[in-house]
């Protein structure tokens, strides 16, 4: 289960929090053993610095005033 980022690299946004979503459902309703646990953690992870990075692409830097 473990999600690599070339593998969400193409998501977009929406895509991303959908999957960030269903695996956080995932995680909380359902009894992993500590190993998958961790690399299910370690995905959600991945997925929300993907998103995080999408994000901060989307946000346009003001522009600034000159007179």
């Amino acid at each position: 289960m473990l999600i690599a980022r070339h593998e969400i690299e193409d998501l977009c946004h929406e895509g991303l929090k959908a999957k960030h979503a269903a695996m956080i459902f995932d995680l909380a309703n359902s009894r992993y053993p500590v190993a998958e646990r961790k690399m299910a953690l370690a995905s959600v992870e991945t997925v929300s610095t993907e998103m995080n990075r999408k994000r901060a692409k989307l946000t346009v830097p003001r522009m600034t005033c000159w007179l």
